[in-house]
């Protein structure tokens, strides 16, 4: 039965995968740099390949921005223990790409290849890893059964599988049993994904217990942005600050009209917008909700570097500060969750603030125990945000006890890299 699934996998499911690459690449630019950059990469990997040469290698594959950050911490533990590991990074989307940017870590990065058998077979045999980690779930059939005929050890860390994931249900299930016993071991965030990934792959001796290795990035990266310094905004710090970060235009719908309220009901309020896409025309639609209003904005490459805002909003039109700006901010909003799914809500959390996000957020395991332990409000609508935020800003009390709440998350969570590994070096004796 699973070897007919594959053989269907490979002559319906992967070419309607590449057909809708190359088709939607005409009309979206990340598709569309994603294609151009796949094109006549093996050329490049085979150049850069030759600095390997008698050197462990050690594959891993993350998605996007999200994952690529929880592989960092452990990227950066495996260097500091041997410095000549040889370490690859695949990415699926340019979001990951770009986002790493630290050539010391890195000795090689490039796109994953689309999932085709030959492609999967000259990538392996040219790379030749002595291990592959796949951070998170991007989980891609044919590279993992090369991979497995090559035996190529491979395991998933903050390996996650949520409640309502449809590799758990119907004919997938099936389908994903077949390929995740390809898996030689996982090291999940949580007990009950855990016990999800065992209704694929049932035992013990394939998982451990690790936790998210955010936490350990997220700490790590706060520690970095408290020694950094603030970011020059206001002239004068006289009120409350709420950031939204990482938003997306259906989480502006709802945010945005209510956070221009706000400033008008409370004249000490300032704002600032993190939008995850910086083009011009997404910039201009959020300044035109806040002139509806009378609000004027800036943007920050307008005063950086020579002053500090003249408004109370500004909106950011760059990137790499969002982790410092947290850090100076009193409530913070997480975009993403009135869309496909929310964005980091730790990063706010790590500096002890109450954070906000949308309905969608069950991609999110951190948002679910920032909910548990009362560090976190989930609004579904514009009312829910206003009250919620009106809340924060009239309850120092409760404000500055949901943030404690939050900072605890990430402190006593940290750790999930150590045991990481210490696992991969017993299993696999990769660090020496």
């Amino acid at each position: 039965m699973s070897l007919i699934l594959i053989f269907f996998y490979n002559i319906l499911v992967v070419p309607v995968m590449i057909v809708g690459f190359y088709t939607g690449a005409l009309f979206n630019a990340k598709m569309r740099e994603g294609r151009r950059a796949r094109k006549n990469q093996f050329t490049r990997i085979e150049d850069d390949i030759t600095n390997a040469a008698g050197r462990k290698r050690i594959l891993f594959h993350c998605t996007s921005a999200g994952e690529w950050l929880q592989a960092v911490p452990i990227i950066e533990r495996l260097k500091s223990l041997n410095p000549k590991l040889f370490i690859i990074v695949s990415f699926f989307s340019p979001s990951g790409f770009k986002f790493a940017r630290n050539p010391a870590e890195v000795d090689l990065k490039f796109y994953l290849p689309l999932d085709l058998k030959r492609s999967a077979r000259r990538l392996f045999k040219l790379l030749q890893p002595d291990l592959w980690i796949i951070s998170k779930f991007d989980v891609w059939p044919n590279h993992v059964m090369v991979a497995s005929n090559l035996k190529i050890p491979m395991v998933i860390t903050s390996a996650t599988l949520s409640a309502d994931s449809g590799r758990n249900k119907g004919i997938s299930r099936v389908f994903n049993k077949f390929i995740y016993n390809k898996i030689s071991h996982f090291f999940p965030i949580s007990d009950d994904d855990k016990k999800r990934f065992q209704a694929l792959v049932p035992g013990e001796n394939k998982y451990t217990l690790a936790g998210d290795t955010r936490y350990d990035h997220v700490y790590n990266r706060g520690q970095k942005a408290s020694d950094a310094g603030d970011v020059t905004l206001f002239a004068e710090n006289k009120g409350i600050t709420i950031i939204a970060g990482s938003t997306w235009p259906p989480d502006e719908k709802q945010v945005l009209p209510v956070l221009a309220e706000l400033i008008q009901e409370y004249p000490d309020l300032r704002v600032i917008i993190v939008p995850h896409e910086l083009h011009e025309s997404h910039l201009r639609d959020i300044e035109s909700v806040f002139s509806r209003y009378d609000i004027k904005c800036e943007r920050y490459t307008d005063f950086s570097g020579h002053g500090t805002a003249t408004t109370d909003v500004v909106i950011f039109n760059t990137i790499g500060l969002l982790a410092r700006l947290y850090k100076q901010t009193h409530i913070a909003f997480i975009g993403g969750s009135f869309g496909k799914g929310t964005h980091n809500v730790m990063e706010p959390a790590v500096f002890g603030q109450p954070v906000l996000f949308g309905p969608n957020h069950l991609n999110s395991y951190e948002a679910g125990e920032l909910l548990n332990t009362g560090a976190a409000f989930r609004v579904t609508n514009q009312y829910e945000f206003r009250e919620k935020v009106r809340l924060l800003i009239h309850d120092s009390v409760l404000r500055k006890s949901m943030g404690e709440k939050a900072r605890n998350l990430i402190t006593n969570n940290i750790g999930a890299t150590a045991i990481i590994i210490k696992t991969l070096k017993e299993k696999y004796g990769i660090i020496s």
